[in-house]
């Protein structure tokens, strides 16, 4: 090997450590940095040892410390929703309702649903439509979550325009009926899901948790060993996350039953398209029907037969000049073939006939000499 390629083997092999010792490096100090920003959100008090010993004052400090901060803890953690959640069940707990009081969000009242339309229409004047959606979901107490919009509407260049809209779960149906008059629908699907069962134990788990919080304070205020003080602040700031984790996702149901959700795709067209109201055909329209549909399918199938024939042209006329090409040819060797062999038949026929001649000629030959003995026989016999 050449001594350029092992410099540049052990160059490589070089960089690379350094780029793994430089990321294990970072990783190690976000790790710190993160370490010490939960250490400082437990209120977990930093000590040092003195030389005169590490069971000492240093010990008693750090413990009383921890305690205090601990309490403290338990004093600013007042739980902010306390007002809007009771510790029951079943307590009657309402969120921050819409106008109307009478959406349920109780379970002893009744399920507790969650309700989505998806609606899909079509429109000749898009910007009124637009506006008119917008001005009905604000008189409505609703909002628009998600909105979006793609075409500009000139040269044919018709929008799109798509909306998620939160609307008080009473007024989803007022809302939709509006649409459906400044618009035609072109398509509609409405679904409900109940969140009954997960919203009971949710709030079954939130009240289980704050009772092991409360546990948790009294055992941290009477504990004196500095490892049992960390273990319980650690164990209290994960029942605190869970707490807050829960009530985030029971306010969320509660706005999710609250408010029910639609989605709604407005295109624009140039003219919209008449919707026809439903007819119960008859048994002769059927039959009628069905005449018109099989001359329909007939026609388009020799029409479609056509176009796939003149498609086919530019391969018929070079597969028609590949068999002309080959029966020419196939012809042409047949035709040699034929003279050849009527070539070998003439040559055997003249043959046969040589051989005839021959055979006549031997014959004719056989007989002269047998007259001619008989002559010489008669000329002795007379002498």
């Amino acid at each position: 090997m050449k001594k350029g390629a092992i410099f540049g083997i052990i160059a490589g092999a070089v960089t690379l450590n350094i780029i793994g010792l430089s990321l294990i490096g970072s990783f190690l100090n976000n790790a710190t940095a993160a370490s010490s920003e939960i250490r400082m959100h437990n209120g977990e008090v930093s000590y040092s040892a003195t030389s005169d010993g590490l069971l000492g004052d240093t010990y008693k400090s750090a413990t009383a410390g921890a305690v205090t901060n601990a309490i403290a803890y338990e004093a600013d953690y007042d739980f902010a929703d306390e007002a809007e959640f009771s510790t029951g069940v079943n307590s009657g707990i309402v969120a921050a309702a819409p106008d109307d009081p009478g959406v349920n969000v109780d379970p002893a009242k009744g399920r507790l649903l969650i309700r989505t339309v998806t609606i899909t229409a079509e429109t000749t004047n898009y910007v009124e439509v637009a506006a008119s959606v917008e001005s009905k979901v604000k008189e409505y107490g609703g909002y628009i979550e998600y909105s979006s919009m793609r075409g500009t509407g000139n040269n044919k260049d018709l929008r799109t325009g798509t909306y998620t809209v939160r609307v008080p779960a009473d007024k989803l149906d007022a809302l939709v009926a509006s649409v459906g008059t400044s618009c035609t629908v072109t398509s509609s699907s409405e679904g409900t899901t109940d969140v009954t069962l997960e919203y009971v134990d949710t709030k079954a788990r939130i009240e289980s948790l704050r009772v092991e919080y409360d546990q948790l304070l009294a055992l941290l205020a009477q504990a004196e060993d500095l490892d049992t003080i960390i273990v319980l602040q650690n164990r209290l700031t994960d029942v605190r996350y869970q707490i807050e984790s829960a009530e985030s996702r029971v306010r969320v149901l509660e706005n999710q039953v609250l408010y029910a959700t639609l989605t709604l795709t407005l295109n624009e067209v140039l003219e919209e398209k008449e919707v026809e109201e439903a007819h119960v055909e008859t048994y002769g329209e059927k039959v009628s029907n069905q005449f018109k549909q099989t001359w329909e399918n007939t026609v388009e199938f020799f029409q479609n037969a056509l176009l796939g024939l003149i498609a086919c042209i530019p391969g018929i006329v070079v597969m028609a000049i590949i068999a002309a090409v080959v029966l020419i040819i196939v012809f042409t060797a047949r035709k040699k073939r034929r003279a050849r062999r009527a070539k070998a038949l003439a040559a055997k026929e003249a043959e046969k006939i040589a051989e005839k001649k021959s055979e006549e000629k031997k014959s004719e030959d056989k007989k002269d000499e047998k007259e001619d003995k008989k002559e010489e026989k008669k000329e002795s016999a007379k002498d």
